[in-house]
């Protein structure tokens, strides 16, 4: 079908003496000069010349929002394309989806890894429908990762070059802010937030605020888990914020997440006591839960739970024998402030004598700036720590880290994820995956005001105010697979 027919052959006669004729003019072939003249992505039954492909979310017209999303044909890994020739028929084509530039390219361990770090490098054959068009869907894959910018190349048969113009990848992600009630120093603004993932080819699209029951302080799994089940109630009850769950990220605000370290032995020896005697005053050192060889000054557990007092017990073992049990009336904090790190004690009722005054304490192990939630997609940033009101700045740092929890930052070279990079760090005074910029390599703690800081990655282990991720966590933002939602 399609093929001109041969002209016929000019006809000979018998008679010599007859002039041999020929036939009438040669009708070219149709196809014969016929030539490709353009390929273009295919979006709502139309080509365009360029534009941004949102590889993460499915190709369902729910995430087409009219602004970021305008067609669901731009959903997705797989785009779709036109190519047309100059001439009606069946014509051949070979397509080609060239190597992207803008991010750097995955490496060989990643693809290994990750079926979605590979894009299509195998040639395309196809034909024209008789009109000399053919759409093609399905046909190439584009990776997961946000900045690279794609073109294919169609060539016809006799070897003419034709290219789209650019398709560059992009993620998106929704975010809504769940606000505990009362709470008087909730961040002012997310565009911070924003701006550093815009940066990285995400879209952060916020959703109306949810309110949730207030909470004292998330400080143990119970407390988590209270807040999580808040969160999932306040997310089923939005018909909008529920419709967008999948690629949903919750920031939560809170008091405090103060981590409480109970029943701490603090004593004191050859402590003399008895009418007229000083106070004895005790300091509050103890290890730290998660570096339990880094004893240090801890500060008394007070005014963070109405329920929760920082006093458990005291006792006097008087020196040769016997235990005396001290009345917390006679034991009271001293310290600046709100930093209670030092306990006194009132011996002057007891009968005269020298021991050792032992107290048992709550003190805070830490505070923590922010939480990744159990919930898959929730994350918790407090708006006091230390009985202070956290600053703009410090909310800021809290929630661009944490997002990037969720996002699967810091990548440990394990599972879906990119390589690990060079600063990663592992669980060294820090609970997680974190990134250690600017601070001395190789070392096995990396808490303290030193690697504070010094630090200069918003994705190091401990509120730096930084709100930017560093050269090395840059480029693996960028490489990030989120297509599976959270």
């Amino acid at each position: 079908m399609g093929l001109c027919s041969k002209p016929n052959k000019a006809s000979k006669t018998k008679d010599a003496s007859q002039s041999v004729k020929a036939d009438s003019a040669v009708q070219p072939c149709p196809l014969k000069d016929a030539n490709i003249v353009s390929v273009a992505w295919w979006v709502n039954d139309k080509e365009e010349a360029s534009g941004t492909q949102w590889v993460n979310l499915p190709v369902e017209d729910k995430w087409v929002d009219g602004v970021d999303v305008k067609h669901k044909d731009w959903l997705g890994m797989k785009p779709s394309l036109k190519v047309k020739f100059d001439k009606p028929g069946a014509h051949s084509f070979k397509l080609t989806l060239l190597k992207p530039s803008g991010t750097d390219e995955y490496t060989a361990t990643e693809k290994a890894r990750n079926s979605h770090f590979k894009y299509t490098e195998t040639i395309v054959n196809g034909t024209t429908d008789s009109d000399g068009t053919k759409v093609i869907k399905n046909a190439v894959e584009l990776v997961a990762g946000g900045g690279y910018k794609f073109k294919v190349e169609a060539v016809d048969s006799k070897g003419k070059k034709v290219k789209t113009g650019i398709l560059k990848t992009k993620r998106k992600f929704y975010y809504v802010e769940a606000k505990m009630k009362n709470l008087t120093s909730v961040l002012s603004s997310t565009a911070p937030v924003d701006a550093e993932y815009k940066k990285h080819h995400f879209e952060p699209s916020k959703l109306t605020a949810l309110e949730i029951p207030l909470q004292e302080n998330i400080g143990n799994r119970a407390d988590s888990t209270m807040l999580s089940s808040n969160i999932v109630a306040a997310i089923d009850a939005d018909a909008e914020v529920k419709e967008k769950n999948k690629y949903l990220l919750v920031v939560a605000y809170t008091d405090h997440l103060a981590v409480k370290n109970s029943g701490v032995d603090i004593s004191k020896d050859n402590i003399n006591v008895g009418p007229g005697k000083a106070d004895a005053i005790i300091p509050v050192i103890a290890a730290g839960l998660l570096s339990p060889y880094t004893v240090d000054t801890r500060y008394l557990w007070h005014d963070l739970v109405g329920s929760e007092s920082w006093f458990v017990s005291a006792e006097f073992h008087r020196n040769g024998g016997g235990v005396e049990v001290i009345p917390e009336a006679k034991v009271s904090a001293d310290g600046s402030g709100d930093f209670w790190n030092k306990v006194k004690v009132d011996v002057t009722g007891m009968a005269v004598g020298v021991g050792r005054i032992v107290v048992k304490v709550n003190v805070v192990d830490r505070m923590r700036g922010g939480l990744a939630l159990g919930g898959a997609n929730q994350t918790c940033v407090c708006t006091r720590a230390w009985w202070r009101d956290q600053p703009n700045a410090k909310q800021e740092c809290t929630i661009i880290h944490e997002i990037g929890h969720k996002l699967g930052m810091v990548a440990a070279g394990t599972g879906i994820s990119p390589d690990k990079h060079a600063t990663h760090y592992e669980n060294k005074g820090h609970a997680g995956n974190h990134c250690f910029n600017g601070c001395s390599p190789g070392l096995s703690n990396y808490q303290g005001t030193a690697n504070l800081t010094a630090s200069t990655c918003v994705i190091f282990g401990a509120v730096n105010q930084k709100n930017a991720y560093c050269a090395n966590c840059e480029k693996v933002v960028k490489k990030l697979d989120i297509n599976a939602g959270f």
